[in-house]
């Protein structure tokens, strides 16, 4: 059975979330603060951690520094029921492995904890520099092929000194296979989806084609407008340095930047997460709509 270590000041919260959790198949440890959270996972280290943004004297983003420290490739999930477009991304480039709007929906829920868990891959962190690796590789368009193609991305990304950045690698990484599958090839398993990755000292670069008709890539900047965010287009923006659509719209190329020797998430920054943004609340990340028409605060 899978352990969740769910973190969350409103004991409403935590009791809802822990009784869903349980009905679906999970061990649940639930506390309200981020000490009571970091001498829990010191005692009994969990598969994943769900974590509110915003909490007193703490949030999720202190928390997540604070667990890296003893387990670098932490699962860990945030949601907010006051997430912004900068913080959703501030967040994933901190490291989370997904970002979920309060009240998260169940499907939403348990898929980001289990895909979460997935990207933790069993290779060891390595050190020394980078060289570069690159890996090409051609499967049927079938949705079982995503494990095959992530374990390879993720083992050329390692390879070529990405471990902190495989969290948001893999989770565009599988957006971006999902929609070739679904959208591009229409889910013919005669058609095959090609995925390529580069990974270097300077940047690494993943690319997903598919056979099908592909799209207007001026679609792709109308994700900016949350009248019209889908989750796929939207998230893999939101985890990569750069994203471009490029030939008819069906070949999505996604950039990150070489992480640097070390990363400290400042006092600064932390403390900073802790203050409740000026907007409205609940922008929704469910996989059929990210959010409903923006309205005024």
């Amino acid at each position: 059975m899978r352990r969740v270590l769910l973190v969350d000041d409103d004991d409403a919260v935590r009791t809802a979330l822990s009784m869903l959790l349980q009905r679906e198949g999970w061990e649940v440890c639930a506390c309200s603060n981020v000490d009571e959270a970091e001498r829990i996972f010191t005692m009994a280290p969990c598969d994943v951690v769900l974590s509110d943004l915003v909490m007193p004297e703490k949030g999720a983003m202190e928390l997540l520094a604070l667990l890296r420290q003893l387990d670098p490739r932490l699962a860990f999930v945030v949601m907010s029921g006051y997430l912004t477009d900068e913080r959703f991304k501030e967040v994933l480039h901190a490291g989370a492995s997904d970002c979920l709007s309060k009240p998260c929906e169940t499907d939403d829920l348990i898929r980001a904890l289990t895909r979460a868990i997935v990207l933790r891959s069993s290779v060891q962190m390595q050190n020394g520099l980078s060289s570069d690796h690159a890996m090409v590789m051609s499967v049927p368009a079938q949705l079982k092929q995503r494990a095959a193609v992530m374990t390879q991305v993720d083992l050329a990304a390692q390879a070529g000194g990405f471990d902190l950045r495989r969290n948001r690698i893999l989770m565009a990484l599988d957006e971006a296979f999902t929609n070739a599958v679904v959208h591009g090839a229409g889910g013919n398993i005669k058609l095959s989806i090609e995925v390529r990755a580069s990974f270097s000292k300077h940047g690494g670069v993943v690319t997903v084609s598919d056979p099908g008709p592909g799209f207007d890539p001026i679609l792709a900047e109308i994700v900016k407008d949350e009248a019209h965010r889908q989750r796929g287009l939207y998230l893999i923006r939101a985890a990569c340095d750069d994203t471009r659509w490029i030939g008819r719209g069906n070949v999505c190329q996604m950039v990150f930047k070489q992480p640097p020797a070390t990363q400290v998430v400042s006092r600064q920054d932390t403390t900073a997460t802790n203050a409740v943004p000026k907007v409205r609340k609940g922008t929704a990340t469910s996989s059929k709509l990210i959010a409903a028409k923006k309205t005024q605060s």
